[in-house]
């Protein structure tokens, strides 16, 4: 006895796979003359009645018995317009009858196949044999087929991995969630989990489809979604990433023996969860929760990333607050601070900072430093760190104090003369105030940083006290005598403007110039502006030409140190007073012009009207590059007038009106740029009122009466008026409270800061020598600390040409090293080969293989200059930008690529990158040891113990200007 095999069970079909399977039939019958289409399908349809097909009008409709076919295709044929008739139904053809049948469409109910219309949508010609075997996937590909198809193939195969990876991204809702179906992976299941409508949609899957794509999500993505669906039938899919990052932090190798009683916390709960939802299951074991927990940590970083979306931000702290609420019900915390994610964990380091500072700044041992150093890295690498930055800035700074609070000091020794004292303020000094203020702001939270960093201010500031009042004694012998050859307020004009401006020719091919005057600059916030535009492509130079080694200038200013005198004389080119006006009249028609147009802006004349940044003045003028523009920014000392108050960030170019806008157009026309001020400021720092009826300004006062405890008196022809009485206290002021104060005597005020730069890839103008990184040695963080053994470097690869090895040497550290001229040394009697340095590159210079490689290259580069640029390098210890490697080997900043490039044939052998390009093509970097190993040269000395005497720079003019003060008192 025969039997008849049952139909296949009509499938619901959504609106996207039915118009594609009737535009599909119109195509094939389009000669037809029929105007009804039967479709075996769930009579079910939620899409519009009427549309477009293959450019035919087509109405859909669901009838649910074999008479609402009929009644449908009768009333519809009667209708007289040429629109087809598409009629959904479970009814078989017998039940239809044969009358019926001859008025549709080939007289037959057309049943859907599957899986052609699945490879129809994809454009495929072919079905992997893997995917065939999936029994659920064809309707599931059917019923989720977006509107316009699925995605079409770029090749004739429709693999498994390519249809259950669109059919996973669809049931997923990872559209709306941002995520392509290329981007499925666990990260994204784990993103996925925390959408509670998305994730009831899933589970309201038939069974058969939601368990097939479960099982293949766990091939492509590991162990997680195990964990994640375990806890999705228990009803907590949303923990699923929180409880990822907490599972980070216990199954933490650093945390085994603190985390076992939680570790079997979390274990029992996901067992629960499953029992009571999916009946017996698997035990997790370990290794699936590891991975569980390593797919949390990296997309919970990924969230935190800088640049991430808004929803991207809300949904990693709302993980975030969530994974430290686990941490308590499940008793975590002593393994949460193992934890790179877990804001606990960043408190715990937080206190670990604090434990260390407070241990250092009572030992100042190498050890305690270590110890430091190592507690504000972690610190840093902490992923909450970016949100963190001003907590994490200001640990950091306090580190750099504590490095310069270890090296040798005497304020007397130090301050040897004027000259000498307001260089290193910008050297040196100005990067401690920076530092201090920093540290002054404080820490919102942890009781013990809190009482930490107080206790770090008030010693950088008794230091800081020291050397005013050392300063203020040199200070009052110098206005008697004279300027000498220092720089001052009222020359910077003739000695640095006036050669760019005016030169020795004609105007063809003389470079315009922007001067800038900062109202107020002190040399922190300069050091904090400098390197924000060496980041933006600025180079730095040093505009005066002299013997000394290049380096950012020092201004004195004029006494006392408040606009009206030291502005007034900056800009007249003499010690003089008066306002804008004055400034203006005298700045625009200085002889030392030589009649080139030069203009000069204050604060009425720059604002535009609605819609310009820049008034047309200011705009025509710096437009015209045979203008050279003079412009005065108010904000830094407004902020001081007006209060900024508790500043908890740093100066940056944006903060400071238009500056940005003025160095566009600068960088647009090629122009330098002179950035200076006309004093420095000092903070309030819960200072002292002393009421004085004669005060002049909150920091000088009238000299009818002799100075008292923190006060000089100054007089000489460097003081307008004569005779005054400054503070060289910054604790002191006579007026009542502001953000910050000038006028008097102390070094921050006295020190006015003189930057220089070009845009980048410039022609420098003759005499300008590009700067090296001017942040003191004190202040790197990725040094080690003062006295503190570094790990030895590792060797390079040894080469094939069998050269003995050599030993990797330990880099210097801060207390290491050979005795170093002090920082206002006078200077060194005839030098001999005994620096490290020195015998490095003579013994390069003289070996066999470097000759060899000397001669092999075709573009021959005089010894001389290899020996320069290779004792510069090494003299930094670090990078050095192009135009200063150039400028050390006597060659112009234009061909500073293709001379390193030469450098790099002979020095690179075998490739190895003894001399590297860095930076994005800004910098180089020269591998020493690397060097040695490569030439086959001798071992660098073990350095002796350290020198007496504070570490310092070369001297410099300002040391010549000293002794020419000495001479003249």
């Amino acid at each position: 006895m025969s039997t008849t095999p049952a139909p296949p069970r009509p499938l619901p079909v959504a609106t996207a796979a039915l118009e594609q399977e009737v535009a599909r039939l119109l195509r094939k019958y389009a000669k037809s003359d029929q105007r009804a289409l039967l479709i075996r399908a769930e009579p079910v349809w939620a899409g519009p009645e009427e549309t477009v097909l293959h450019g035919r009008p087509v109405r859909i409709v669901a009838a649910v018995s074999p008479l609402a076919v009929i009644e449908q295709v009768t009333v519809h044929l009667e209708r007289d317009d040429d629109a087809v008739l598409v009629v959904l139904t479970d009814a078989e053809e017998s039940a239809l009858g044969v009358g019926l049948l001859s008025r549709v469409i080939r007289q037959r109910v057309f049943v859907v196949e599957p899986w052609l219309l699945v490879e129809e949508s994809f454009g495929a010609q072919q079905t992997d044999p893997r995917l065939l075997a999936e029994g659920w996937a064809a309707e599931a590909l059917i019923d989720a087929m977006p509107p316009g198809g699925w995605p079409r193939l770029a090749g004739a195969m429709l693999t498994r991995e390519t249809a259950l990876r669109q059919l996973a991204a669809r049931r997923l809702w990872l559209e709306r969630l941002g995520i392509g179906a290329d981007e499925l992976n666990a990260g994204a299941l784990l993103v996925w989990s925390t959408d509670p409508a998305a994730v009831e949609a899933f589970g309201a899957l038939r069974d058969g489809e939601r368990s097939g794509l479960r099982r293949w999500l766990a091939e492509i993505a590991g162990s997680t979604p195990d964990v994640v669906f375990r806890l999705a039938d228990g009803g907590r899919a949303e923990d699923a990433l929180a409880l990822g990052v907490l599972c980070g932090a216990l199954w933490a190798p650093a945390a085994e023996q603190v985390a076992q009683r939680s570790q079997g916390g979390v274990l029992a709960y996901i067992s629960a969860l499953t029992s009571r939802q999916a009946g017996s299951q698997a035990t997790v074991t370990d290794a699936t929760i590891r991975a569980f927990a390593a797919d949390a940590e990296h997309t919970l970083t990924r969230l935190l990333r800088e640049g991430a979306s808004v929803d991207e931000s809300r949904l990693a702290q709302a993980v975030l607050d969530r994974a430290e609420e686990l941490v308590v019900q499940f008793g975590a915390r002593p393994a949460a601070r193992h934890s790179d994610l877990l804001p606990s964990g960043f408190e715990d380091r937080i206190d670990e900072v604090a434990a260390t500072l407070k241990t250092a700044i009572r030992q100042r041992s190498p050890e305690s430093l270590t110890d430091l150093a190592g507690a504000v890295a972690r610190l840093r690498a902490h992923m909450l760190a970016p949100a963190q930055a001003h907590r994490v800035r200001r640990a950091e700074m306090a580190r750099r104090l504590l490095q310069w609070l270890v090296r040798p000091f005497d304020a007397v020794a130090l301050v040897s003369g004027v000259g000498t004292a307001v260089q290193a303020q910008v050297d040196e000094w100005g990067w401690v105030d920076r530092a201090r203020d920093d540290v002054w702001v404080g820490e919102p939270h942890n009781e013990t940083l809190k009482e930490a960093y107080e206790k770090l201010h008030d010693l950088v500031r008794d230091r800081g006290r020291d050397l005013n009042r050392a300063f203020a004694a040199k200070l009052a012998a110098w206005t008697a005598t004279g300027p000498g050859d220092l720089l001052t307020v009222d020359a910077v004009l003739p000695r640095v403007v006036s050669p760019l401006i005016a030169g020795g020719g004609d105007l063809e091919g003389l470079r315009p110039v922007l001067f800038v005057v900062l109202d107020g600059m002190s040399t922190a916030v300069a050091a904090e502006l400098a390197e924000e535009l060496r980041r933006q492509h600025w180079e730095e130079y040093d505009p005066l030409p002299d013997a000394g080694r290049p380096r950012r200038r020092a201004v004195v200013a004029a006494i006392p140190t408040v606009t009206r005198v030291s502005r007034a004389s900056l800009f007249a080119a003499r010690l003089t007073t008066g306002g804008a006006a004055e400034e203006r009249k005298a700045f625009e028609n200085h002889s030392f012009w030589r009649g080139r147009t030069v203009r000069l802006f204050h604060k009425d004349s720059l604002a535009g009207d609605a819609g310009r940044s820049l008034g047309d003045g200011l705009t025509t003028a710096l437009e015209d590059a045979s203008v050279h523009v003079g412009v005065v920014l108010n904000a830094i000392d407004d902020s001081l007038d007006k209060g900024r108050g508790r500043v908890d960030d740093v100066w940056a170019v944006a903060d400071i009106g238009i500056l940005r806008t003025l160095l566009h157009y600068a960088r647009l026309q090629g122009r330098a740029v002179i950035l200076t001020s006309d004093h420095g400021h000092v903070l309030e720092r819960d200072g002292t009122l002393r009421a004085d009826a004669d005060a002049g300004s909150a920091r000088h006062r009238e000299a009818g009466r002799p100075p008292g405890e923190g006060e000089v008196e100054l007089s000489g022809p460097r003081v307008a008026g004569g005779r005054v009485v400054a503070l060289w206290d910054p604790s002191l002021r006579y007026l009542p409270s502001k953000a910050g104060y000038h006028g008097g005597a102390s070094l921050a005020e006295v020190t006015i800061p003189l930057l220089a730069f070009l845009p980048l890839g410039s022609s420098v103008p003759e005499g300008w020598r590009a700067l090296p990184d001017q942040r003191p040695e004190w202040w790197s963080l990725d040094a080690h600390p003062p006295g503190a053994e570094g790990p030895s470097p590792a060797p390079a690869k040894a080469r094939a040409r069998g050269k003995r090895p050599v030993e990797a040497v330990p880099p210097p550290t801060l207390f290491d090293g050979e005795t170093a001229p002090a920082l206002f040394d006078a200077a060194p009697a005839a030098p001999t080969v005994t620096n490290p340095n020195e015998v490095l590159v003579t013994d390069l210079l003289t070996s066999e293989l470097f000759a060899a490689q000397h001669q092999m290259t075709p573009r021959k580069i005089a010894k001389s200059k290899i020996q320069s640029v290779l004792l510069a390098l090494l003299d930094a210890g670090g990078p050095l930008p192009l135009p200063v490697v150039a400028d050390s080997a006597g060659e112009h900043a234009v061909r500073a690529a293709g001379f390193v490039a030469t450098l790099q044939r002979m020095l690179n052998i075998d490739n190895y990158p003894v001399l590297s390009i860095t930076d994005n093509g800004r910098s180089v970097r020269l591998d020493p040891h690397l060097l040695r190993e490569q030439f086959g040269l001798r071992p660098a000395p073990r350095r002796p113990g350290p020198a007496a005497g504070p570490p310092g720079a070369r001297p410099s003019g300002s040391d010549r200007a000293d002794k020419t003060e000495g001479q003249s008192r």
